[in-house]
């Protein structure tokens, strides 16, 4: 029976040998769910060496993608982390090329109105600090209600809000062919452009709530084998999910993924095992979390940091501050994520609710 469905693999990772953003999901392959900017593109590429897979990636996930997949594979990121990287992706502030900002800021952007509002993710998070903070105060009928927000705290609670903006701007974020039904206040309206561009097409609002939005979704997911890729261990979790596809029958080893794509080319160049290493390039770097920015002098390039990274073992009463309100606003993916892994083979819930890796499956 293994050798039966190690050649049905093999026979098919020629197709799945490049990566695939289908809208369909193929039978019988496993399928990545990535959520952006986790380590997806790690995950994808290397996975996909070892056996078929289906990717799914800038849409949500439907009932009939998971119905024949031996395992669903999710990657997944701490939710303020995953937030700060994807504020700072699309941003021209955030360390992207000169010229990429360039030639975005000569052309209408989708996200233009949110760029506008916040130079940069410190900025961001303070206003979803103050949005969740408003004050109280009298309205002409001398009844107690929250203070009007301005416009960008208004924006910056609608990509984080689990309903996608429906409750603060009157609509989907995603949906601007109605913006122009919004009503809001000449507070509201200053300081920003027209919403008519008030489309989102990047990773801040699509976190793992939004890629599981339907209820028959998560419904079926409880049903599959389903296996966590954390950021933060992604080469380990990856891997782990490989060797837990080989003891099933679904994945190849390593001599043998090398020695089957070495029969496709007979009489060229023959492909090492060491290009099929995890890969690289796509890991999120951890690297600038040793350094604590927490001391009353801080050079320019600290600052700066601080500013646009939001470090998540910095002693800074600012960054702390802001984290947490960003920790706040994003509760639900918290709780979404503590969900999953409460059915996933190699995570578990410790007693403080953090999700710990669990290695019983090797048993």
């Amino acid at each position: 029976m293994r050798a039966k469905r190690l050649a049905l693999v093999a026979a098919c990772l020629a197709a799945a040998s490049a990566r695939i953003e289908d809208k369909h999901v193929r039978e019988g392959e496993v399928v990545v769910i990535h959520v952006g900017k986790t380590c997806g593109g790690s995950v994808v590429d290397y996975v996909s060496k070892f056996t078929k897979l289906s990717e799914i990636h800038l849409r949500p996930v439907m009932p009939s993608d998971l119905d024949t997949a031996p395992l669903v594979v999710v990657v997944v990121r701490d939710p303020v982390d995953r937030v700060i990287s994807a504020f700072n992706w699309h941003s021209a502030n955030g360390g992207r090329p000169i010229k990429a900002a360039i030639r975005e800021a000569a052309s209408p952007r989708p996200d233009s109105i949110l760029y506008h509002c916040f130079a940069t993710v410190g900025a961001f998070a303070d206003a979803v600090g103050a949005f969740a903070a408003r004050p109280r105060v009298k309205n002409g009928k001398n009844k107690e209600v929250a203070r009007t927000p301005t416009r960008c705290e208004l924006i910056a609670a609608a990509f984080l809000a689990e309903d996608d903006g429906k409750r603060e701007l009157g609509l989907p974020i995603a949906d601007y062919h109605k913006a122009k039904t919004l009503h809001l206040t000449n507070e509201q309206r200053a300081g920003a452009p027209g919403f008519k561009n008030f489309y989102s097409q990047e990773h801040l609002s699509r976190g793992l709530s939004w890629y599981l939005t339907k209820k028959e979704t998560r419904t079926a997911l409880k049903k599959k084998d389903v296996w966590m890729v954390e950021t933060a261990d992604c080469e380990k979790d990856t891997k782990g999910a490989i060797e837990w596809l080989r003891r099933q029958g679904e994945a190849l080893d390593e001599r043998e993924a090398v020695d089957y794509y070495n029969s496709l080319r007979p009489g060229k160049k023959q492909r090492a095992q060491r290009e099929f290493d995890f890969p690289k390039d796509h890991q999120v770097s951890h690297e600038n979390r040793k350094d604590k920015y927490g001391g009353a002098m801080r050079t320019p390039e600290q600052e700066a940091v601080l500013e646009t990274k939001l470090p998540a073992d910095s002693t800074d009463k600012r960054v702390v501050r802001r984290r947490a309100a960003l920790a706040a606003a994003l509760a639900y993916e918290y709780e979404r994520m503590n969900w999953l892994v409460g059915f996933s083979i190699n995570y578990r819930v410790d007693g403080e609710g953090v999700p710990r890796p669990d290695d019983s499956w090797k048993r």
